[in-house]
């Protein structure tokens, strides 16, 4: 079976057969297509499959109520299998001090920690032939590299079939079949298509709605109407686009990701495509944390093996019931084991039960990562992930962008040590590629967020236009 597959496909997706080549071909080679600008694939061994099984039966299992005051012994064992291992863990951790005991005394991690000594997180006696790494968008600060597992990466199907079922969508993928389209609308990213292992060998496509991503406007149209995939996952910026366009789809749902979901928008593709819109909660370093409500009571803890908690600004836990950064621990990456780390998101931790039946803890008044767009001097949307490709190319070490209805622009940045006295001008420069001849200010602060009498740290993006116009 082998000998028919070509060497490239084997080694993105090595358990692809005859059948799901045949769904490959089908996607890449449409007569509507876009432009693919990349080969990739789930990289799934045989074990895997057998793990993810056992993933699905653990998630059925393991997830109920949750005590206040203790995580569950699954992330005591599991911080009592890293600690040695994890450099770390091992340097922060003080020998003598009982986890079980005294949790709270442990210490938290961050982005920092990520950007800047990721090795430093890698278990010593992790297998690195399987590691691949992700680039997070950047849309509330730099971006960080993230390493990972296809293993834990394939996590998310599971998790995706559980969110679904709690919103009552029946979801089994098959073979030949499309299973999912990831929707995106920036003015460059990755797109692709392949078969997933973990949903029987069902097609996924990564798009672009950007219109210099296909030959003619009507693509798009066709292209969806051919595959009619069973559910949809984008941004809310990227499904806001697909309304815009009339984009012809049938989805049993759809499930938005990144950036918060607001009430009107997440009601307004309801209506239009008629199926549930489920606004989900996750991160690249954290893999999802939550899923919305089926009665819209805030966000149910969708795994069970992340502990998470809420966290005062001195690193203390939160009174119940009160607001706190929200700050998990555990998870399912080997590269990447998280203790106490800090997501920058708020909100509020219920441990109590929930009509809708997930006996789950919830956040609630998630204060997460509201969507912003920009447009462009022309009108066509910029999307943050498209700003933050160009500045991250820029010796900048935070940033503020702010665009007004007007569509101007103004660009608060504090610069690196040795950016160079013509950072402003290539500031411009960068900014003026993408959103073309709208009036542009940049000013240069060295103190922007290292103001000790600062409260609140900069926010990357604002923009005074809704997704509406």
């Amino acid at each position: 079976m082998h000998e028919e597959i070509p060497a490239d496909i084997l080694q993105c997706s090595p358990l692809i057969d005859a059948e799901g080549l045949r769904t490959l071909d089908r996607l890449r080679q449409h007569r509507q297509a876009p432009r693919w600008r990349h080969q990739a694939g789930d990289r799934l061994q045989r074990q895997d499959l057998a793990a993810l099984e056992a993933y699905r039966g653990q998630l059925g299992a393991e997830r109920g109520r949750r005590q206040a005051d203790a995580p569950p012994q699954r992330i005591l064992s599991w911080l009592q299998e890293m600690r040695p291992k994890v450099p770390a863990l091992r340097r922060r951790i003080p020998a003598q001090l009982d986890p079980a005991d005294h949790w709270s005394r442990l210490p938290t991690f961050g982005r920092e920690d990520v950007s800047r000594h990721p090795e430093s997180l890698v278990p010593e006696d992790a297998e690195l032939e399987q590691m691949i790494v992700y680039r997070t968008a950047g849309t509330t600060g730099h971006a960080l590299l993230v390493p990972h597992h296809p293993r834990a990466a394939a996590c998310y199907q599971p998790l995706i079939e559980h969110a679904l079922a709690r919103h009552g969508v029946a979801f089994e993928p098959q073979a030949g079949t499309v299973a999912c389209f990831l929707v995106g609308a920036q003015v460059r990213t990755v797109t692709y298509p392949t078969v997933l292992a973990a949903w029987r060998g069902a097609g996924f496509a990564k798009l672009n709605l950007h219109p210099a991503e296909w030959q003619h406007p009507e693509d798009p149209h066709g292209y969806f109407a051919s595959f009619q995939p069973t559910i949809l996952t984008g941004d809310p910026i990227s499904f806001a686009e697909m309304v815009r366009l009339s984009i012809p789809a049938r989805p049993r749902a759809m499930i938005t990701t990144a950036v918060a979901m607001s009430h009107g928008l997440k009601r307004r593709l309801s209506a239009h495509y008629g199926c549930p819109v489920i606004d989900w909660y996750s991160l690249t370093e954290t893999g999802p944390i939550g899923y919305a409500c089926p009665l819209g009571e805030g966000y149910h803890l969708l795994p069970h093996d992340l502990h998470v908690e809420v966290l005062e600004r001195d690193g203390q836990p939160a009174p119940t019931g009160q607001r706190g950064e929200i700050t998990v621990s555990g998870g399912r990456n080997p590269y990447l084991p998280l203790l106490r780390y800090r997501t920058g998101d708020w909100g509020r931790l219920d441990l109590e039960p929930c009509a809708c039946g997930d006996q789950m803890p919830r956040l609630l008044d998630l204060e997460g990562r509201p969507p912003v767009l920009f447009r462009a001097a022309d009108g066509s949307l910029v999307n943050p992930v498209d700003v933050s490709r160009v500045l991250r190319e820029l010796p900048l070490v935070q940033h503020e962008l702010h665009q007004g209805r007007d569509l101007s622009c103004t660009l608060v940045a504090r610069p690196a040590d040795g950016a160079g006295a013509r950072l402003r001008h290539r500031l411009a420069q960068a900014l003026r590629g993408l959103l073309g001849e709208v009036p542009i200010s940049v000013r240069l602060d060295p103190g922007l967020g290292n103001r000790p009498d600062d409260d609140a740290k900069p926010i990357p993006y604002r923009s005074e236009l809704l997704l509406e116009d």
